[in-house]
């Protein structure tokens, strides 16, 4: 086999690298959009070393006497990137049965889909390895849980300030959402965390109009994902602040064709490169409650 040039498709940049592209950039990547993300530039190496400063304390003084000085050391958290591909075989025959222009940019968004998917996998991972969890496994997710784990951010050694509470999301699966959307928009039936009366129909008509969640906990917002990590028939939901942790994308996603076979087909290899850890755990919770699927 020998690696080709990209004349092996005619505009392979607009028919399958753009739409993979495309797809990488409006998919649903909502867990890796909520924590830091760290792109890598020419010089960089595929490692990224995390520097972090330890907390000082200030003390009163008493006029006349030095202050005591304390030494001040960092520590360092580096994220190794490594290779995560996918690759697919066209035969000729089979593009001469399909519409080749248009195939080629579907197998570049369901390519572009498979390393998203990948990736929230990935990235769930962090979510679930949080030290302190909120929820309970079997038990419904509720709002008392969320707002828990919110609390218990902000109350943190090393707290959340203020200014950092935009940067905290709640991440959970269409079942959680199912459960939580009952109490952000009750029929007035006074649940815990919830009103006793409705809210106005205007806000039940933003919610209704349009797929997806649409709920912000005292300015959290409320995010669907089906990528995370699964124990029996519970689930990993999280709240978390995105310095939590970080994402090092060392390289974007590439793609180059291989041509075999005496040129009777074609193999696409489309390749990322990123690493991920997480970087302060006081600043996420993971949040346990049960993932059946409703009935009502």
């Amino acid at each position: 086999m020998a690696l080709t040039t990209t004349t092996n498709i005619t505009n392979l940049q607009e028919k399958v690298i753009g739409p993979a592209r495309m797809t990488l950039k409006e998919d649903q990547l909502v867990i890796k959009q909520s924590f830091d993300i760290i792109r890598g530039r020419p010089g960089m190496d595929d490692t990224y070393n995390s520097p972090k400063l330890p907390g000082v304390t200030a003390f009163g003084l008493t006029e006349g006497v030095d202050m005591s000085a304390e030494t001040l050391v960092d520590s360092n958290t580096p994220v190794s990137a490594t290779e995560v591909g996918v690759a697919v075989e066209l035969t000729n025959k089979m593009l001469r049965t399909v519409n080749r222009d248009e195939f080629l940019r579907n197998a570049g968004k369901v390519m572009g889909s498979a390393i998203n998917v990948k990736q929230e996998q990935d990235f769930a991972t962090l979510i679930d390895g949080f030290g302190t969890v909120v929820g309970v496994d079997g038990a419904t997710a509720i709002l008392g849980h969320l707002s828990a784990g919110q609390t218990q951010l902000r109350a943190n050694t090393e707290p959340i300030n203020p200014a950092m509470f935009p940067g905290i999301s709640a991440i959970t699966t269409p079942a959680g959402w199912h459960s939580l959307v009952k109490q952000l928009y009750p029929t007035g039936s006074g649940d815990s965390h919830a009103p006793m009366t409705a809210p106005p129909s205007s806000v039940a008509e933003r919610t209704l109009a349009r797929y997806g969640p649409a709920g912000v906990y005292f300015g959290t917002p409320i995010k669907i994902s089906t990528n995370l990590v699964t124990s029996s028939n519970d689930v990993r939901s999280g709240v978390f602040h995105r310095k939590a942790g970080l994402i090092y994308e060392f390289m974007p996603v590439d793609m180059d064709t291989d041509e075999h076979k005496l040129g009777r087909s074609i193999t696409l290899m489309m390749v990322m490169d990123y690493g991920y850890t997480e970087i302060e755990d006081g600043f996420g919770r993971e949040w346990d409650h049960d993932n059946t699927s409703p009935t009502s």
